[in-house]
Formats: structure tokens, C-alpha cells, sequence
């Protein structure tokens, strides 16, 4: 058994077991502290983990370990991508395509040869194959940081919508362009056969996703259970990411086609079963971004090594050049792009397609994460029998751009935000509340056509009626006040009675009178009316 610095076994295991129980501790406790720090600060939490990460790198038995590319490629990569598409709109999307589809693929290309030509221009080492490499790794951007934000502080929608699908594609299309490069490092290629090849593996992978998305709807449409549609769910991204990446196309927009296809097909699972479903992946997507943000910060004791064997000085300039690059073209983009789009009358320019201070803050909202770092790390470190020079080098300008974006951008993003007055929109509250609304006078208006029509039980009828009644008064009662919504003491009044319920519940529980299994379904359903009752 290895032992430890003096000879000795680390709590009884060897040292890379060590390391790996250490680094999941760092993990865990990480991922608790970040929700609570993030909740109190008003700081994104990726900030905290990433910080935690970089920290704990240093620990003995902890960091030092270079994270494995395939890890975040195909363990985490296909989950986070599907579920992403699949609580994604087509239909938003279309809406936004303008400026959606110039960031996603505009914005990318821009990025990447920006941050080429200053890379070539600052270490000529690692040659132009190297440079165009590290700016398509460096070129998408990561939305969990910013949209958690967005969500939080009540940016209106539509933002949101415009982000998320700009995050949602440009992965794809940077990593296209990534493969592309890494397979110019043994194989030199033109700028038309670059060119092709980009075309064949992202459209091939979107093609290959619609077919694979077309496919798992119908397989899935029979099965009315939770457990099995689970299970579904967890193959379909892997079924969609792992051949198209083996075929040479891209995995991301292949699993990102297929998520879109399934998220506007309906399913055979009851109210309850999509209530779990949608649960369980919203606990694995937070726990798999929340270690991969941990695993980012993990990897800075390994980098600090690698990069030693350059000039500090090519370092510190590569390095801030990248991120200025980074940063600049993203808010120049925004500032000026967007506003760009066709009409009937034949003109080109509109100012007024994407207002100036939404601009803003999408422009600063590029935040960068795993997947960049993960593109780097797979970059490899032999190339024809001889060795790519400019790799580590990649990988540590890959980190620090991550680290400058995440941490700099992540923590003034909120005080921007309040600054160009995009908080407390309450779009999504006054469209639930026409919801609400429209819904509960639909459902009495075919209740009045069926005593009609039926002559139905009048107890019944009478106890249908004063259900929906109360959902109507209640929709009805969330009134205008100086344009906004205003809360009132119904839900106040509501949670207290669901209070009572629940004290009452535990009452008869521990008196006997009910077993914990009846405890268990009637407390089910009070969280489940609590849980509409959330603004």
C-alpha cells in the first residue's frame, strides 16, 4: 500500500484514493456553501465553487491531477446539452434567430480569429494552427453563471431566451471549429476545406440529432411510468452524442437537435410522473455543472506547473491579451451587430431590434466555463511523434480566461444589471396570471356546457365549480398596483392554511391514528399546492 509524506497510509488507503476522496469532499462541501454564500451575497455561485476549486487544488492528497477531457466530453457534456434543448423553446428561439443566430455563430468565428491573431502575433511558437486552436476554445461561452443571475434579479425573458440559445449553439460551433483545428496540427488543410468540414460536421450532427430525437419520441410514447421514462432520458443524449461524435459529426448539436424534438413531444406519463421526471433532472444538472465548476478550479495547481517552462513575460502578455480579446469583441459585438437585420422595405439597419442597455448586458454576460476548459485539455500533447509545443500553454490562457470572465464578469454582473434598470421584470408574473385566469374560466365555461348537455350530479357539479371559482377570484385578486403585481394576503392566508395541514399531519402521525406511509402521500400533495402557489 502507498503511503503517505512520512511513510505512513492515508487513513488507510493509497494516495490516489486519497486524492480522489479528498477532491469529493472538496466537492460536496463546495457545492453546499456555494448555494448559501450565492444566496446572501447576490454572487453567482459557479464564482464560489471555481474559488473553492482553485483553493483546494493546493491541499495535499487534493489537486495536482490533470482533469481527463473524456470526463467532461462524454460524462457530462450530453446530459447538461439535452436538458438544456429539451427546456428550450423552438418557437423563442425563432422569434430571437437574429441575434441568436449572429452570436451563436458571428460572434464565434470573430472571437476565435481575433484571439488567433494576437496569440500568433505575442508567442509565434505555437504557430497559427495553435492560435486559431486556443481562440475556438476560448470562443463559447457558459450561460449557468449568468442566467442564474438573470433569473434571479428578474431580467425580462426574452433576454434570457437570447443567451441561453446563443450559449446553447455556440458550443457546438466552437467545438466544430475546434476538431477542425486539431486535425490541421498533423494535417494541414486550405480555408475551403476547413470550410467544408465545418459545414459537414455541424450540420451533419444536427440532421443526425432530428433523427435520433424523432426516433426516441416514438419509443418513449407507450411508456407511462416515471422509473422507465428515467431511465429513457438518461440514454437518449448519450444514444444521440456518442455516435455522431463517432461518426465524425457534432456530438453537442446532434444531443442539443434531439433535446429540442422531445421537449414539444408529449409524453404518456401522468401529471405526477412529469413532476418527478422534471425534478430528478434538475437535481442532476445542478450537480453536474456544480462539480465540473469544482473540477475547473481543481485543475489550477496542475497548470501552474505545466506553464513554467515558458517566459513569464509571453505568459502575462498571451494571457491578458486573451482576455481583453475576449471580452472586447463580445461587447463590441453586441454594441453594434445585432441591430442588424433585413425588411421588407429594403432597409438594413434597425436600431431598434435589440435595445442598447439589453445589449449591454448580453455583452457582458460572456462568461466562459468547462467546456472550454475541456476542449484544451484535449488537445494533444503529441502530434506525428513529435510534440505540440504551444499545448500547456493553451491550456493555462484557457484557465485564466475562464477564472477572469467567471469571477470579474460573474460578481459585477448584478450591480450592472440594476445599473441599466433590466431587474424586477414581471413579465413571467402577469403572464401566469392571465394563465390562470384564462384557464379556470375555460375549465367552468365547458362545465356549464356539460350540466347542460348531461344533466350531471348537482353535488358534484356544485363542488367542481367552487374549485375552479376559487382559482378564478384567486388569479383575479393579484391586481395592478402602479403598474406591477401586487402580492396580496390570499397567499398568505393559503400558506398558513397548507401550515395548519401539514402541523395537523404530524399530529396524527405521532399519535398513531395514520402510518408514515399515509403521512407521506398527504404531505405529497400539500407540497404540491404549495408549490403552485409560488410567484
Amino acid at each position: 500500500m502507498a503511503s503517505g509524506p512520512h511513510g505512513t497510509p492515508i487513513l488507510g488507503f493509497d494516495s490516489v484514493t486519497a486524492s480522489y476522496l479528498g477532491a469529493g469532499l472538496v466537492i460536496a462541501i463546495s457545492v453546499v456553501a456555494s448555494r448559501t454564500l450565492a444566496r446572501r451575497s447576490g454572487i453567482p455561485y459557479p464564482v464560489f465553487l471555481v474559488v473553492a476549486g482553485a483553493g483546494a487544488g493546493f491541499l495535499p492528497h487534493v489537486g495536482g491531477t490533470a482533469l481527463d477531457p473524456r470526463i467532461v466530453f462524454f460524462g457530462f457534456l450530453p446530459p447538461l446539452v439535452y436538458h438544456a434543448g429539451l427546456v428550450t423553446s423552438p418557437r423563442e428561439l425563432r422569434a430571437h434567430a437574429w441575434p441568436i443566430g449572429l452570436g451563436a455563430l458571428g460572434l464565434v468565428l470573430a472571437t476565435t480569429f481575433a484571439v488567433a491573431g494576437v496569440s500568433w502575433a505575442v508567442a509565434p511558437g505555437i504557430g497559427w494552427v495553435g492560435a486559431f486552436i486556443l481562440g475556438s476554445v476560448v470562443a463559447p461561452t457558459d450561460p449557468v453563471a449568468a442566467t442564474s443571475v438573470f433569473g434571479r434579479l428578474g431580467v425580462p425573458p426574452h433576454v434570457t431566451t437570447i443567451l441561453e440559445g446563443e450559449s446553447l449553439v455556440n458550443d457546438g460551433v466552437a467545438l466544430a471549429l475546434f476538431s477542425i483545428g486539431v486535425a490541421a496540427v498533423a494535417s494541414p488543410t486550405s480555408v475551403g476545406r476547413g470550410f467544408l468540414d465545418f459545414l459537414r460536421v455541424a450540420g451533419g450532427g444536427t440532421a443526425f440529432g432530428l433523427v435520433v430525437g424523432w426516433l426516441a419520441a416514438h419509443v418513449r410514447r407507450p411508456m407511462g411510468d416515471a422509473a422507465s421514462q428515467v431511465v429513457v432520458s438518461l440514454l437518449v443524449p448519450f444514444v444521440a452524442y456518442l455516435p455522431a461524435n463517432a461518426l465524425g459529426f457534432s456530438g453537442v448539436l446532434a444531443t442539443l437537435a434531439t433535446g429540442l424534438v422531445l421537449g414539444q413531444r408529449p409524453s404518456a406519463l401522468e401529471p405526477s410522473g412529469r413532476i418527478r421526471l422534471a425534478e430528478f433532472w434538475q437535481v442532476l444538472v445542478f450537480l453536474l455543472e456544480s462539480v465540473l465548476f469544482v473540477l475547473v478550479g481543481l485543475q489550477l495547481r496542475h497548470l501552474l506547473g505545466a506553464v513554467g517552462q515558458y517566459p513569464v513575460q509571453e505568459v502575462v502578455a498571451l494571457t491578458t491579451l486573451a482576455v481583453v480579446v475576449v471580452v472586447g469583441v463580445r461587447l463590441i459585438w453586441w454594441l453594434a451587430i445585432p441591430t442588424v437585420r433585413w425588411h421588407p422595405e429594403g432597409r438594413l439597419l434597425d436600431t431598434g431590434a435589440v435595445p442598447r442597455s439589453e445589449r449591454i448586458a448580453l455583452g457582458w454576460s460572456g462568461l466562459r466555463g468547462a467546456i472550454s476548459l475541456a476542449a484544451a485539455l484535449s488537445v494533444p500533447s503529441v502530434v506525428s511523434r513529435h510534440r505540440f509545443e504551444g499545448r500547456d500553454l493553451i491550456v493555462f490562457v484557457t484557465f485564466c480566461v475562464i477564472i477572469a470572465t467567471l469571477v470579474g464578469q460573474g460578481i459585477s454582473l448584478p450591480a450592472l444589471l440594476r445599473w441599466l434598470g433590466l431587474c424586477g421584470s414581471e413579465v413571467q408574473q402577469r403572464q401566469r396570471v392571465v394563465a390562470e385566469r384564462r384557464c379556470a374560466e375555460a375549465a367552468l365555461t365547458l362545465l356549464d356546457e356539460m350540466i347542460a348537455d348531461e344533466a350531471l350530479d348537482g353535488a358534484l357539479t356544485e363542488s367542481l365549480r367552487e374549485r375552479y371559482e376559487r382559482r378564478l377570484e384567486r388569479a383575479r385578486l393579484i391586481a395592478e398596483d402602479d403598474g406591477a403585481v401586487r402580492r396580496v394576503p390570499l397567499r398568505d392566508l393559503e400558506q398558513r392554511l397548507l401550515d395548519t395541514q401539514r402541523d395537523t399531519l404530524r399530529t396524527l402521525h405521532r399519535s398513531g391514528e395514520i402510518s408514515y406511509s399515509v403521512m407521506r402521500t398527504v404531505r405529497r400533495e400539500l407540497d404540491l399546492e404549495q408549490a403552485r402557489l409560488a410567484p
